[in-house]
């Protein structure tokens, strides 16, 4: 059987899922909630796990704008130890604690603790070695992030997943309107937390980086941050970019 059949019925019937992407809630992130609801609907996503950093409004917001597609609210934390992403969660888990009480604090609420970019040492935003600490709190890794330049973090990523059992996924980090969704996966259709945790045990991923044209943008974001800059006033839109010190991109 062709490769393009064969992946057409491994398919059919699953949710073409989004996970780890960011809005203008987010004060890095000049995507509003229109733009991804249209995105979505255009390249027929079944499934968007929004995340932005450190609140949860803009994905509270997002799911009341739809009944047509599966909104999961989540949240990308700032821990002391680097990012923890909670799933399926109602109320925002404050920064600054550890990685184990971040994660702890997502699973009081029935939610999924993933480690997004865990051995990304850039900006701290992964949580590197503490990982090993926290297997018994971690039930999502990201093996593949849309704004990995260089290889080896999401090859660490993936040997991580296989040695400890964890269920790996692939997440967008999406910034910027013009590349939203460099890599994604299909998943079949899920009634909570845990039985989404059970469908990406068989999901097929879809591995990939966002474009050059992203990536040089970036690097004049971050030139303008090692500027003390604030990001271009279309970004963050609906934050408050007060609340928290400018952060470098490609913080996720």
């Amino acid at each position: 059987m062709a490769a393009g059949r064969k992946n057409e019925e491994v398919r059919a019937g699953r949710l073409k899922t989004l996970i780890h992407f960011h809005s203008d809630y987010s004060y890095d992130s000049n995507i509003s909630l229109e733009t991804l609801l249209e995105f979505a609907k255009r390249e027929n996503f079944g499934c968007l796990a929004l995340t932005d950093h450190d609140t949860i409004e803009g994905a509270l917001r997002l799911r009341s704008m739809t009944d047509d597609i599966r909104i999961i609210v989540g949240e990308e934390v700032s821990s002391r130890d680097g990012d923890v992403i909670g799933l399926f969660i109602e109320e925002h888990v404050r920064p600054g604690m550890s990685a184990i009480d971040t994660a702890k604090a997502i699973r009081d609420q029935g939610g999924l603790v993933l480690l997004p970019h865990p051995f990304v040492k850039a900006f701290g935003v992964g949580v590197g070695n503490v990982a090993w600490q926290m297997l018994d709190l971690v039930d999502l890794v990201e093996v593949n992030n849309g704004q990995n330049l260089i290889s080896w973090p999401d090859r660490k990523a993936r040997l991580f997943a296989e040695e400890t059992g964890i269920t790996p996924y692939v997440g967008a980090d999406s910034h910027m309107t013009l590349s939203i969704a460099p890599c994604y996966q299909y998943v079949r259709d899920f009634t909570g937390p845990a039985d989404f945790l059970d469908a990406l045990k068989t999901a097929e991923l879809v591995p990939g980086t966002h474009t050059w044209a992203y990536f040089a943008i970036t690097a004049y974001r971050i030139a303008r941050h090692v500027a003390k800059l604030q990001p271009p006033s279309c970004y963050g839109v609906n934050s408050d970019r007060n609340a928290r010190p400018l952060r470098a991109v490609p913080a996720s």
